[in-house]
């Protein structure tokens, strides 16, 4: 997918109209649906927008239709409300003499957010040679081609487009990051922590960085949402992000959280939510860990399970229910992730995820029409007519066993959708 931007005035305003016709992108050469920009900053107020990582929203004003840091070094970090895989982002911005910047993309919810997702950096290195950590890298992990960032004190503009796993940055109107794969560069604070990019969130939220040296200053920030599932805005978190509070744990099994992150280890056992649904759509990131982080004689294994009961006869057994399972290894048809388990067969015909690495994962039960998608790709589409309400469940399935869960939410959707 690539979009036309085509800038010929200055834009202060951001209504403008979609088109269904195909566009072509000079630099990028294809023909994409023209999607619709649409304002992550109104100019009056923090509307859409969260702090994260230790930052305190209070620490971010709005002075003459700019975010700016009041509080240097008590920012953090902030983070737009809704998430986005797919995108085209653009967003004006200063940065002080000795300042050091960011914007996060696709980060999660917990962990720092250049390296849940990554940061592409934003930092005073006027007529500096380019490294991985200069203006317009990718945050330890990819030098820009040329440094074109401003002296201090000037305004920038960045435009970024972020497609599946390819990554498009332009500085001032130079390219400085031509169709770059997400692939296994990047590193954690030394060359000796590898933290690749393509074991990353695959979606995720927006975000800012007040690194502390105040000054920093924004406006202008727009988004064009290219994701093939984009967040609808209605979703609410199905933990508080730190306990189980509302949850009921049957069988065996650990559940708990770790630095906001949630995990169902070892096992057999189920962690059962205390609220029912009947139609529902479920995202949550999830990361199946390696054997070498269990020393677990057999990998990963779990499940999200919807529309589920406990077996009467023994609740502490394997529910009843639908299950979106999540198994790299078990090649069966049903039986690995993004397949309704023994119920329906994923369109790939095998996982298109690994262990090791973070993936998004997309539940949609409206009716009997169930989806699933992985990544944005959709897996299961199929009409399952045995369950038509249930708890939501998190499954650990076997001695050793460990998977990680961030941003589980959930909404109500609508009929039709």
């Amino acid at each position: 997918m690539k979009t036309l931007l085509a800038l010929t005035t200055v834009c202060l305003s951001f209504s403008l109209v979609p088109s269904p016709l195909a566009v072509a992108d000079p630099d990028l050469g294809d023909l994409v649906p023209e999607a619709t920009w649409e304002p992550l900053f109104d100019g009056k107020t923090l509307h859409g927008w969260s702090a994260m990582y230790g930052g305190s929203l209070d620490a971010w004003k709005v002075v003459e239709g700019e975010i700016r840091v009041s509080d240097a070094g008590q920012g953090g970090w902030i983070r737009t409300d809704r998430m986005y895989r797919d995108f085209e982002l653009e967003a004006d911005f200063v940065i002080p003499e000795g300042g050091n910047s960011g914007v996060g993309l696709r980060c999660t919810g917990v962990g720092d957010p250049a390296f849940t997702g990554f940061e592409v950096q934003m930092q005073d290195d006027h007529g500096k040679d380019p490294t991985r950590s200069s203006c317009g890298a990718v945050y330890n992990a990819i030098p820009p081609r040329v440094q074109a960032v401003k002296p201090a004190g000037e305004w920038n503009h960045y435009r970024i487009r972020l497609v599946d796993d390819v990554l498009d940055v332009w500085l001032n109107g130079e390219h400085v990051q031509i169709a770059q794969d997400l692939d296994d560069r990047g590193i954690f604070r030394r060359d000796d922590q590898p933290m690749p990019l393509d074991a990353r969130a695959t979606t995720g939220y927006i975000a800012f960085q007040d690194h502390g040296e105040g000054g920093l200053r924004l406006r202008n920030i727009r988004v064009k949402d290219l994701s093939p599932d984009p967040d609808p805005g209605d979703f609410v978190d199905a933990f508080d992000g730190k306990s189980t509070r509302g949850w009921t744990h049957r069988g065996g099994g650990d559940f708990g959280f770790e630095d906001g992150t949630f995990v169902a280890a070892n096992g057999p056992g189920h962690l059962f939510s205390d609220v029912t649904h009947e139609d529902i759509e479920i995202r949550a990131l999830v990361r199946v860990a390696l054997p070498d982080e269990t020393d677990a004689p057999r990998t990963g294994n779990s499940g999200i399970y919807f529309r589920t009961v406990p077996r009467p006869e023994d609740p502490d057994t394997w529910p009843l229910g639908y299950e979106a399972q999540i198994d790299h290894h078990d090649k069966r048809e049903t039986n690995y992730t993004g397949c309704v388990y023994d119920q329906a067969a994923a369109l790939p015909g095998k996982p298109i995820s690994r262990d090791g690495a973070w993936f998004d994962y997309r539940i949609l039960a409206v009716g009997d029409h169930v989806r699933t998608w992985i990544n944005g790709e959709p897996m299961v589409d199929a009409k399952l007519t045995d369950f038509d309400r249930g708890h939501v469940a998190f499954q650990t399935h076997h001695p050793g066993n460990r998977v990680e869960f961030r941003d589980v939410r959930w909404r109500t959707p609508s009929v039709g959708e």
